[in-house]
C-alpha cells in the first residue's frame, strides 16, 4: 500500500468524506505520477474558485451538447451554469471548512509531521 492511499484509508477512518481525501483534480495527479495534497487540506476559498470555475464550464458543456443545440443561447442559461459553479463551490468550500475545523487540521506538512508520515 502506497503512503496516499494509507493517508486516504486513515482520514476516512477519522470521519472525512471520501471525496475530500482526493486531491482536486484527481485524474490530473494520477496522470502525472504527483501525489497532491487531499482537499482537506486545502484553502475553502481556492477550492471556492475552483469549482466555480470548473463546475461552471463542466455544466455549460453538457448543457450545450444535450440540451442547447434545440434552444437558442440565451443569457439565463449562461447565468445559469454560473449559478451551478458558484454553488456547488460554495458547498464544497464549507464542507472543507467545518471538516477542517473539526478534525482541527491547519497544515498539510505539519500534519504529515505530526502523524510521522514522511
Amino acid at each position: 500500500m502506497e503512503k496516499f492511499e494509507f493517508i486516504q484509508l486513515y482520514l476516512k477512518e477519522k470521519g472525512v468524506r471520501t471525496q475530500l481525501t482526493k486531491p482536486f483534480i484527481f485524474s490530473l495527479s494520477k496522470l502525472t505520477k504527483k501525489n497532491l495534497k487531499p482537499q482537506v487540506f486545502e484553502l475553502p476559498l481556492k477550492l471556492f474558485f475552483l469549482q466555480a470555475v470548473f463546475g461552471s464550464i463542466t455544466w455549460g458543456l453538457l448543457m450545450w451538447l444535450f440540451f442547447w443545440p434545440f434552444y437558442d443561447i440565451t443569457i439565463y442559461q449562461l447565468y445559469g451554469a454560473l449559478f451551478y459553479g458558484v454553488t456547488t463551490g460554495f458547498i464544497l468550500a464549507l464542507e472543507v471548512k467545518r471538516t477542517q475545523k473539526r478534525l482541527d487540521l491547519n497544515n498539510w506538512e505539519q500534519w504529515l509531521e505530526e502523524k510521522h508520515f514522511n
